[in-house]
């Protein structure tokens, strides 16, 4: 590839929710080149690639495709802006028992993967023409909340946020590393109203805050010169109740 991208955004696990709807909002409101990471081919990904953005097929939960993905990056980009840690397993203890294979994927998928990108990821992002450089998890923010049904997930989150807390250190002054740990942000479709409402009465703002939030979190981090090392709360007033 003779053009490569320069300062451009990568972004794991973009192929549905979260991470599609922050790849539509890089494209249709910045100049910033999209590279993206996507598990099952859906006709959102095909969406997403006519937009403009690069989608490389990648299952996190096969350690040994992570050498074979930083090369395709380095392919297409000469230099990142900014590296989003979205792609996430949801699965609660019954579906991940101990020593079982699905246990191990949460830890594959939310903590060594991060680890791996970000070192090998490290020299693109530094190359970056822009004086702030970032890199960005996605947690969760349940991690402060003591769940008896998802030890095993809330557990690789909870390591995910001690990752990038090490790296923001680690990293630092060159490289801003955050984290954004989310509460409700969009309820599933069939979620029935009577779970609705108690999941918004949780929360000190009972609302279904939606996908928006999560983009106006990344502008603040990627746009604040004097923010890294923390973990950015979404969770609508949770803690005050």
């Amino acid at each position: 590839m003779t053009n490569k991208y320069e300062d451009a955004v990568f972004i794991t696990g973009a192929g549905q929710r979260i991470g599609a709807f922050l790849v539509r909002q890089f494209i249709h409101n910045t100049d910033f080149p999209i590279v993206f990471t996507y598990r099952s081919h859906r006709a959102e990904v095909d969406e997403l690639i006519a937009l403009g953005a690069i989608g490389i097929q990648a299952d996190f939960n096969d350690l040994t495709e992570l050498p074979g993905l930083v090369e395709q990056v380095k392919t297409h980009c000469k230099s990142l802006r900014l590296m989003i840690h979205n792609a996430s397993l949801w699965l609660n203890d019954e579906q991940a028992p101990p020593l079982s294979e699905k246990y191990a994927e949460l830890f594959k998928v939310h903590v060594e993967t991060p680890n791996y990108l970000n070192q090998l990821l490290q020299p693109l992002l530094q190359a970056s023409s822009s004086p702030l450089k970032d890199i960005i998890s996605l947690s969760d923010y349940s991690v402060n909340k003591v769940q008896e049904t998802h030890i095993a997930y809330l557990s690789s989150k909870a390591a995910l946020q001690n990752l990038s807390m090490g790296f923001a250190k680690k990293f630092a002054p060159e490289i801003k590393v955050n984290d954004i740990a989310p509460a409700l942000i969009k309820f599933n479709q069939g979620d029935d109203e009577d779970y609705k409402h108690k999941r918004l009465a949780q929360a000190a703002l009972p609302i279904e805050p939606g996908y928006e939030v999560v983009w106006q979190a990344v502008q603040y981090l990627m746009n604040s010169p004097y923010t890294t090392g923390t973990s950015l709360q979404l969770n609508g007033g949770r803690h005050l109740l």
